[in-house]
């Protein structure tokens, strides 16, 4: 079974990714930054990189956001774009990947 992770560089997601791996799971880890713990350096608010990263995935673990902290140096289209927007474009993507599973 492969597990998508996105904000896998972050606090969260980067956990989730490390305790997956170290029980031996296949796991993705997809954020807008590099780390140890990304596999696909791309945004979730764009549907192709979503859908390349969900590809042979089983399951998806969104926890990429931006939030209160970075209120200060991200511009405020920025949280629409990921909070928003780009949970929007993973649910399209798993519905869309999903349809003809059983």
């Amino acid at each position: 079974m492969r597990t998508l992770v996105t904000g896998s560089s972050g606090h969260l997601g980067e956990a989730i990714v490390r305790t997956l791996r170290a029980r031996g799971e296949d796991v993705v880890g997809m954020d807008v930054r590099p780390s140890p713990w990304t596999d696909t350096v791309g945004s979730v608010a764009d549907p192709d990189a979503v859908r390349a990263a969900m590809t042979g995935a089983d399951v998806v673990l969104h926890t990429a956001t931006l939030h209160k902290p970075q209120l200060a140096f991200v511009p405020g289209q920025a949280f629409i774009d990921t909070n928003v927007s780009g949970t929007l474009s993973l649910l399209l993507a798993a519905a869309d990947v999903g349809r003809g599973r059983s």
